[in-house]
């Protein structure tokens, strides 16, 4: 028994220490349908509770500290003044000692969940394909075979389907089984075949239930008063996540851990998903603090150190994390269009008055 316990250890070894596909194709193996939908039950109410308790609270508590009002600096005040007055502006958030802990971690388990449903998706898409394939000759579903010069694709094709008939299932348990096996030979056929010809797909009912969670106005805030978007106000939660963004960029010390060290991209994720659901995305891209530093450090190319924080260091994590936002949004947006395509084929378009100069405000 030793030898053998040795060869399972070492051959189980390279699966340890991390979760990835081959642990989510055997979860999928051992629970079936049904406990797949009872484990996702089970994460959404976790995600409820997170979101419409502490998540919440932790969002109206830190907008509070947000700056009322903070505009993108221009670009001539270079990279270094650029950082100095945010780090500035954002210094409650900076400073708030739980954001680092209990926030990041909430957003975390949130992140996590919503990953965990996407990669079950996967790994049973897989499932059901290798299913498919496996099911495909008992079905009389045969793969077009190659023919030489001369040949007719039907005579090799019928001499095929001749070939393969004794393994066609249905016809063989409806000439030879009991009338329960040929209802359940039926069923399952019937299953088989039509398990992913419709394109559905349970990530996006996922995402669905999320946005239904995100109910409380302090996601969107207040209506904008110019009546379009909320351009240097600090009240939608995008705003609050480019302050949390900025805080998680700054370097870490020698000995200290960094973000993605303590959260991994589960994070990234809740953030990421939050602003997707919630269709503040372009704003996000548009009015990041993190992203308009680097546009202006990537042009003047400076490197200084302002407040302790080294400028071309924290430039470098900014794109690192941009490149990772955006590779989480297009999957998001990839599960998100289906849904909204099917909800509305309309385009919705809003038209606006050209602004009057106030010169000719006052005569009219």
């Amino acid at each position: 028994m030793e030898p053998l316990n040795i060869a399972y250890s070492h051959i189980y070894s390279s699966y340890r220490n991390f979760v990835g596909p081959p642990h989510f194709k055997t979860i999928c193996r051992l629970l079936g349908y049904q406990g797949i939908a009872v484990v996702m039950e089970e994460l959404l109410k976790i995600v409820k509770s997170l979101l419409q308790g502490t998540i919440l609270q932790y969002v109206k508590t830190l907008i509070e500290v947000m700056p009322k009002i903070c505009r993108l600096p221009r670009h001539e005040y270079g990279s270094p003044g650029i950082l100095e007055f945010f780090h500035h502006q954002l210094k409650d958030i900076i400073e708030y000692a739980e954001l680092k802990t209990d926030v990041f971690q909430s957003l975390r388990e949130v992140g996590n969940a919503i990953l965990f449903c996407l990669l079950i998706e996967q790994a049973l898409s897989q499932e059901e394909v290798c299913d498919l394939l496996h099911a495909a000759p008992f079905q009389n579903i045969l793969p077009r075979v190659y023919i030489k010069e001369g040949e007719r694709l039907e005579v090799r094709m019928k001499r095929l389907e001749a070939k393969y008939a004794p393994l066609h299932l249905v016809p063989l348990i409806e000439r030879l089984g009991t009338p329960q096996q040929i209802a359940i030979a039926r069923e399952g056929d019937l299953l088989t075949k039509e398990r992913l010809c419709c394109g559905l797909s349970m990530f996006e009912v996922i995402l669905t239930r999320i946005r239904s969670y995100l109910q409380d106005p302090i996601w969107r805030g207040p209506p904008p008063t110019n009546g379009v978007m909320h351009v240097d106000e600090c009240v939608e939660f995008h705003r609050l996540w480019s302050a949390m963004q900025f805080v998680y960029c700054i370097p870490v010390g020698t000995n200290e851990f960094t973000a993605e060290q303590c959260f991994g991209d589960g994070l990234n994720w809740a953030g990421c998903s939050i602003i997707v659901l919630l269709g503040q995305q372009r704003r996000f891209d548009l009015f990041d603090f993190c992203y308009h530093l680097l546009k202006v450090q990537r042009q003047d190319g400076k490197d200084e150190i302002i407040k302790n924080v080294p400028l071309k260091k924290m430039a470098d994590r900014i794109r690192k994390y941009q490149i990772l936002n955006n590779e989480i949004f297009a999957i998001l947006n990839k599960y998100m269009k289906s849904v909204e395509t099917d909800s509305s084929t309309v385009e919705h378009v809003r038209c606006f008055q050209p602004p009057i100069h106030q010169s000719l405000a006052t005569t009219c």
